[in-house]
C-alpha cells in the first residue's frame, strides 16, 4: 500500500506523538527490493554519547503489506524485507497485520509492555 503525501505528514505526526523517545524519522513510500510499500521508521540510540560499537540503536518500524498495517521494534537497522541477525540486525518484536496504523501502534505498545514486563520481573530475581 502506498500512501498520499498527506497521508505520510498524518504517519510521520502519528508516530512521533506514539514514540517521543524516536528520532530521526524517515520513510519509503514505494515497493521496491526492500519494502511492500509505505514504510517509516524512528531511531532510539542508548548511550548517545559513546559513538563506539557499545551504542545501541532500536527501531520502530510501521510498515505496510497489501491493506495491512505492521509494527516492529528492531535492533542494528529499521525492519524491512532482508532484516537478519546474520547481518547484525534482528527482529525483537513484530505485530501481526492491522487494518489501521493507530491499531498497529497499540499492538506494537501492548508487545513491548509485555517484553518489558519480563525484563523488570527478571531484575526482581537477579537482585
Amino acid at each position: 500500500m502506498l500512501l498520499t503525501e498527506v497521508q505520510v505528514l498524518e504517519a510521520i505526526q502519528q508516530a512521533k506523538t506514539a514514540f517521543p523517545n524516536f528520532t530521526d524519522w524517515e520513510y519509503n513510500n514505494e515497493v521496491n527490493q526492500e519494502y511492500f510499500g509505505f514504510s517509516l521508521w524512528g531511531k532510539l540510540v542508548l548511550y548517545p554519547e559513546n559513538t563506539t560499537s557499545t551504542s545501541r540503536n532500536f527501531f520502530i518500524t510501521l510498515d505496510t503489506n497489501e491493506e495491512k498495517w505492521m509494527a516492529s521494534l528492531t535492533i542494528g537497522l529499521p525492519a524491512y524485507l532482508w532484516t537478519s541477525a546474520d547481518f547484525g540486525d534482528a527482529y525483537l518484536l513484530e505485530t501481526d497485520g492491522h487494518d489501521s496504523l493507530e491499531d498497529a501502534i497499540t499492538g506494537l505498545k501492548a508487545e513491548m509492555k509485555q517484553l518489558f514486563k519480563a525484563f523488570s520481573i527478571i531484575r526482581t530475581y537477579a537482585n
